[in-house]
């Protein structure tokens, strides 16, 4: 009975002790460091300024018209009364159906604008995490987490700023017996990681 609660009294300090390295960025600070990231914002910005003007433009002639027909609709024999509200008609589900494709077509704009950009951070991050032997990295930007404690983990945002400006290129990589080896942990008898810096 006491080799089992010394057992016990134990374990939770075991486990204590077993918590994995991580790393942890701020998404939006590497963006922002990033030259291609304000290009990719610019031109973003300039599409949506043409996307609010063409929308802007509809809504002033729907206006116009819809001003024009008040005015007359008391004098208007029924038919061409009829004809003028179909034409509104058409003219209001124009402008909701451009509003509605102009705001698709911003998120396709936007995807294709920024995703290389994420692509290109997110393999500067693997390198790093490899490099650095770190479990897994996380982006502190989102709401999910409320505290990270630098105790168990590292702030890369610098690291994976330098990684993107002067990039590492890991080739050859195995994994042993022991599981995956961080290229900074073998020993050059044994390694079977090779790290090439491009210049």
């Amino acid at each position: 009975m006491r080799k089992i609660l010394f057992l016990l009294l134990f374990v939770p300090v075991a486990s204590f002790a077993q918590i994995t390295e991580f790393g942890f960025f701020s998404l939006s600070g590497v963006m922002d460091s990033l030259p291609e990231c304000k290009t990719a914002q610019d031109n973003y910005n300039a599409l949506l300024e043409r996307c609010d003007s063409e929308i802007a433009r509809g809504e002033e002639e729907l206006t116009r018209c819809y001003v024009s027909f008040l005015e007359g609709q008391n004098s208007f024999p029924e038919p061409i009364l009829r004809k003028r509200q179909k034409e509104l008609q058409d003219m209001v589900d124009r402008s909701v159906l451009l509003r509605d494709q102009l705001k698709e077509w911003l998120v396709q704009a936007h995807d294709s604008l920024f995703n290389p950009i994420v692509e290109k951070i997110d393999k500067a991050v693997e390198r790093v995490c490899i490099l650095n032997n770190l479990a897994y990295a996380i982006d502190t930007d989102k709401a999910a987490y409320r505290y990270v404690n630098p105790k168990f983990g590292a702030d890369i945002t610098n690291l994976i700023i330098k990684e993107i400006n002067s990039p590492t290129i890991i080739v050859n990589t195995t994994i042993d017996a022991g599981g995956p080896v961080g290229a900074e942990a073998v020993e050059p008898s044994s390694s079977t990681i090779e790290i090439v810096t491009e210049e």
